[in-house]
């Protein structure tokens, strides 16, 4: 597995504080760092919790152009 992008996960979350602009949802936690990053440095292991955001996962959204109950 490759390491997880936070911008690609669900529990992501922008801040409003300019001194803490990323934060996670599942650890509830804000920093300067993406959280990965943090979760990386601190437990040594990549992120538990990466889950990919449900817009992004292409097996679950193909749209076949070529159905014919489309046209």
């Amino acid at each position: 597995m490759d390491k997880p992008n936070c911008l690609k996960c669900k529990h992501y979350q922008s801040t409003y504080e300019p001194s803490r602009p990323r934060g996670c949802k599942v650890y509830g936690f804000k920093s300067i760092m993406m959280p990965s990053v943090l979760v990386k440095n601190e437990s040594g292991e990549d992120c538990k919790a990466f889950e990919l955001r449900s817009h992004l996962d292409k097996e679950k959204n193909q749209f076949d152009f070529n159905r014919k109950d489309y046209w």
